[in-house]
């Protein structure tokens, strides 16, 4: 993987080695004003880019508080030099090639210089409240070290408007894990207090940086490369008794579309990224659990995650959730059996480094799926 950084120059970050040129032999200082740092990580996503970013940098905060840094993740667009030529004040970095969402965050991740870090995909919208709110409960609880926003996606009640006029949504979904192992979205009024969750909502997360190295010193899992990277997050973080919070006022607008249709051109497309999901979400139990653990939950995962259709019923037909039950119900078995023969002897060291910091007694993790609702 190779990165180039480009715009505004910045400067050396105590997560990163020196850039080339810049910054040799001198001592990081951080700004003392300077809260967070928002990563957005993008890939072919000229349509979009400036929306969002243009709306990142319009917050009711002062601008010397945050930083905004754009990764173009090895896209084939315009992306980077649109970003360069409207927003000169922020930081792009190119990759070559697209290395996934997760090691595109970890690529940034070298060059941000906030105590903060703020995931936020390239494909979404904020209102102006949205940076505030999401960093409050950081400021308010030194215990919280993790925030995620709710969200609206295209179909939701009161998307079309509110994506138009960047207004804070009345009502959100937040998401979480259930009982049965998937993950299902809760709608609450924007005006509720903050949830505890065992799963964090990446496409827009703050971290606390202070933890990095307890949790592995990565932010998200590179070898994911999609899918479920949110939940290892999640669960690492919670493995620490660290808290992990749903702040639906901090909601905003995720305009990738919820694709319902398949058909014989992205059929194999959308049948390797199921595959590639449910692998990740059984690495993702056996990395953070104790074996005892892991095989009392395995059953429940299994025959639990085609019941995820249900979160979604209004958008199928009859026949369309049936087939969608039994069609996950095969792809969790296969991606179960893909991840213990080839993929968690990958992950060993992985999994041995999260269980020998983890602070969560054994059963803890049981114990919190088995309170969710189903």
């Amino acid at each position: 993987m190779s990165a180039r950084v480009e715009g505004r120059t910045t400067d050396l970050s105590p997560h990163s080695p020196p850039l080339i040129g810049e910054g040799q032999g001198e001592e990081f200082v951080r700004p003392p004003s300077l809260k967070a740092s928002v990563l957005i990580v993008g890939y072919n996503e000229s349509k979009l880019i400036l929306d969002c970013i243009g709306s990142v940098l319009d917050q009711d905060l002062p601008r010397d508080e945050y930083e905004v840094i754009f990764v173009d993740n090895g896209s084939h667009d315009n992306s980077a030099e649109l970003v360069q030529t409207h927003y000169p004040e922020v930081t792009v970095i190119r990759l070559m090639p697209n290395v996934g969402y997760p090691a595109g965050n970890n690529a940034g991740l070298k060059y941000v210089n906030g105590p903060r870090v703020v995931m936020l995909s390239a494909d979404t919208v904020v209102p102006r409240t949205w940076l505030r709110e999401l960093l409050g409960p950081m400021d308010a609880d030194s215990q919280v070290k993790v925030c995620h926003a709710a969200m609206v996606i295209p179909g939701d009640p009161g998307y079309e408007e509110g994506l138009a006029t960047r207004a804070t949504p009345k009502a959100a979904a937040y998401h979480d894990m259930t009982r049965l192992g998937f993950i299902k979205p809760t709608w609450v009024a924007t005006e509720s207090d903050p949830v505890q969750t065992l799963h964090v909502a990446g496409a827009s997360a703050a971290l606390d940086l202070s933890i990095l190295d307890e949790i592995g010193g990565y932010l998200l899992d590179g070898d994911y490369y999609l899918d479920c990277d949110e939940i290892d997050l999640g669960f690492r973080v919670n493995a620490l008794g660290y808290k992990v919070l749903a702040v639906p006022r901090a909601a905003y607008y995720h305009r990738h579309p919820f694709n319902t249709q398949v058909n014989l051109k992205n059929i194999r497309t959308r049948a390797r990224r199921l595959l590639r999901l449910q692998r990740n979400k059984f690495i993702t139990f056996y990395k953070n659990l104790y074996l005892s653990e892991f095989l009392l939950y395995l059953p429940v995962v299994l025959f639990g995650g085609p019941f995820k259709i249900r979160a979604y019923a209004s958008r199928f037909s009859g026949p369309q959730r049936i087939l969608n039950m039994l069609g996950l119900a095969a792809f969790a078995w296969a991606g179960f059996l893909v991840a213990a023969l080839g993929y968690f002897p990958r992950f060993a060291a992985k999994r041995r480094f999260i269980l020998a910091h983890r602070r969560q007694p054994k059963g803890w993790f049981v114990r919190e799926l088995w309170k969710r609702n189903p």
